[in-house]
């Protein structure tokens, strides 16, 4: 009887292990390659194998097939049994402490009938003739059949594979032992090297560390030395730029605190920096000008008001040609179209010999040119003022002198009246000139007393009374009792100067009113008519008024309301100027109300005096 052991590893990549005892079943398709070396291609190795296996009963502890159906096998699978006569199998598990190690196959061929016989046939034994054939006969019959399995089979087959377990449990440890052996030799070899290279590597990062030490060292000393030379050059320079800040923020007090306007352009005409005096005349903020074109924002013109062409501004010269240009009475336009009159100097800005720009310095001439006009007014008007007088009195006296109207005493005296009236005419204008100069600079001193309203009012009205009557004019006065604290004179020389304008103004037949009152403040009317802190003065006339343009400087200084009626009346622009001079002088004010063609009221207040 042929049998076989096969142990199938529970792992397809473990090794397998072979007890064998008669013929093995084999893959006949890989005899071939079968390296004798290694393990058989066994037959419980083909994929078919296990198929077929779960197809059959299974008993407790694994499968027991005692006649193999091979019709109803895979053909690849009978083929192997047939060849090895396999009729029978027995598989058993393997298994150590609950883990399937692999399987136990037992493989058992057809009845071994040469062994049943008890002697060895072809012997000539008389005794055997007969058995013999009975031999025969029952072997014909038994021939092909398959031996069944014993209980004590599948005892020894359970036994056999717990040894087997067992030797392979053994076997395993055995051999994880000896693999531990060598990592651990590997390891204790490894580390006795690593131990050298670390001791070879400590001395080397000793000496390292040493070198580096004084390297680091070194650049420490370096880096402290740079961080002191870093330090100071930071300090100075936040001493320079703070130099610079205070000197930056000083410019910027210069150019805002500068009475004219200063702006400067770069090369292309682009304002670059502009002064808040500058921005405010043009009626702009600093911000909207600072980055914009100048010629697109100043709209530079001629006197004439003919606007600049860029090619020919003198602005723009100075930046093409790096001149110095000073120009006197161009115009500016201002941000609400108006356009003002100005003087400018336009300087080159140069950088390492490069026009880079320039700086423009202007200032506001209308009131240099309103007053040049008043002087050109004075002057014409003085001058024929002097001119007048003097050729009057120079002829008149030529003519006397002359002898031809010496038999005529009432024509000389007529003459030497004219001669008299002029020589007044000239001391009052000489008079006005001084006095006016020297109030405003305070060379005259105020006499301050005590003095009564009603007294300075009737004598200034008894002083105008004859030229009122020679011009046909009624003066009306209204008095009032109070006392005032002032120069009694320079009160009556204001209200002279008001009454003798009324009188000149007013047509033939017309009334000048003079009138006072208590009053709170300046131009407060007070309803208690028994006191008030300042006494108002009122000259009202019929005249032919002021125009509402002359009303803001109709004080100023040679300033009328028309010169050439002013000079047929003898004035000289310089009488409400000294009025408000001295007004001012008593801490008063005086101001005007009028319409045109409709007479004009003239008003100021002089403090009452307060007992002190």
């Amino acid at each position: 009887m042929t049998r076989s052991l096969y142990i199938i590893p529970q792992g397809i990549h473990q090794p397998s292990q072979f007890f064998i005892e008669g013929r093995q079943p084999v893959l006949p398709a890989a005899l071939n390659s079968f390296d004798r070396q290694s393990s058989p291609p066994v037959l419980e190795h083909h994929p078919l194998w296990q198929t077929w296996l779960d197809l059959e009963p299974r008993t407790e502890g694994g499968w027991l097939v005692d006649n193999i159906e091979l019709s109803e096998m895979p053909e690849e699978l009978a083929i192997s049994l047939i060849d090895a006569k396999i009729r029978s199998v027995l598989v058993i598990p393997i298994q150590y402490r609950q883990q399937i190690l692999g399987h136990l196959s037992v493989f058992r061929s057809e009845i071994d009938i040469e062994r049943i016989w008890a002697g060895k046939l072809g012997q000539d034994d008389p005794r055997q003739i007969i058995p013999k054939r009975s031999f025969e006969s029952w072997k014909e019959l038994r021939t092909g059949q398959a031996q069944p399995w014993t209980n004590f089979d599948r005892e020894l087959a359970h036994t056999l594979s717990h040894l087997f377990a067992v030797a392979i449990h053994q076997r395993s440890l055995f051999q994880r032992v000896r693999s531990l052996n060598a990592h651990l030799k590997r390891d204790v070899k490894r580390r006795k090297k690593v131990e050298l290279e670390l001791a070879t590597l400590n001395s080397n990062l000793e000496r390292c560390v040493l070198q580096r030490t004084m390297q680091l060292q070194r650049t420490n000393e370096e880096l402290i030395r740079q961080i002191e030379q870093r330090e100071f050059i930071i300090e100075e320079r936040q001493r320079a730029e703070a130099s610079i800040e205070r000197l930056s923020h000083q410019n910027e007090l210069i150019l805002n605190s500068a009475g004219d306007g200063i702006y400067g352009i770069d090369a292309q005409g682009v304002i670059t920096f502009v002064n808040s005096t500058a921005a405010k005349m043009l009626g702009y903020e600093v911000d909207d000008l600072v980055g914009q074109w100048m010629h697109t924002y100043l709209k530079h013109s001629k006197s004439d008001g003919i606007p600049y062409l860029l090619a020919d501004s003198p602005i723009h010269t100075t930046i093409r040609k790096g001149t110095v240009e000073h120009c006197s009475g161009d115009l500016f336009q201002h941000r609400d179209g108006s356009t003002f009159p100005v003087e400018y100097v336009s300087s080159p800005i140069l950088e390492c010999d490069r026009i880079a720009g320039a700086v423009i310095v202007f200032k506001d001439i209308t009131d240099r040119q309103a007053v040049e006009q008043m002087k050109d007014e004075f002057v014409s008007i003085v001058s024929h003022e002097l001119r007048t007088p003097l050729t009057s009195i120079r002829s008149t006296l030529g003519l006397l002198s002359s002898g031809l109207i010496d038999d005529r005493p009432d024509k000389s005296k007529r003459m030497l009246e004219i001669a008299y009236s002029n020589t007044n005419r000239l001391v009052r204008l000489i008079s006005d000139i001084l006095d006016i100069e020297r109030i405003k600079f305070g060379k005259v001193a105020m006499d301050k007393r005590r003095c009564n309203a009603a007294e300075v009012m009737v004598q200034s009205t008894d002083a105008m009374r004859a030229m009122a009557e020679r011009e046909g004019i009624k003066l009306s006065v209204t008095s009032i009792a109070a006392e005032l604290w002032a120069d009694p004179d320079r009160i009556i020389q204001t209200l002279t100067n008001l009454l003798n304008n009324a009188i000149k103004f007013s047509p033939a037949g017309s009334t000048v009113w003079l009138t006072a009152e208590f009053v709170d403040s300046h131009r407060k009317r007070k309803r208690n008519r028994s006191g008030g802190a300042y006494v108002r003065f009122c000259v009202k006339d019929q005249g032919i008024g002021i125009p509402e343009d002359k009303l803001d400087v109709i004080f100023d200084r040679f300033q009328q309301v028309d010169a050439s009626n002013s000079r047929q009346q003898g004035g000289t622009g310089l009488g409400l100027a000294i009025c408000r001079e001295i007004v001012q002088q008593h801490d008063g004010q005086i101001w005007v109300e009028s319409r045109f063609e409709a007479g004009s009221t003239f008003y100021f207040t002089i403090p009452v005096f307060s007992g002190g």
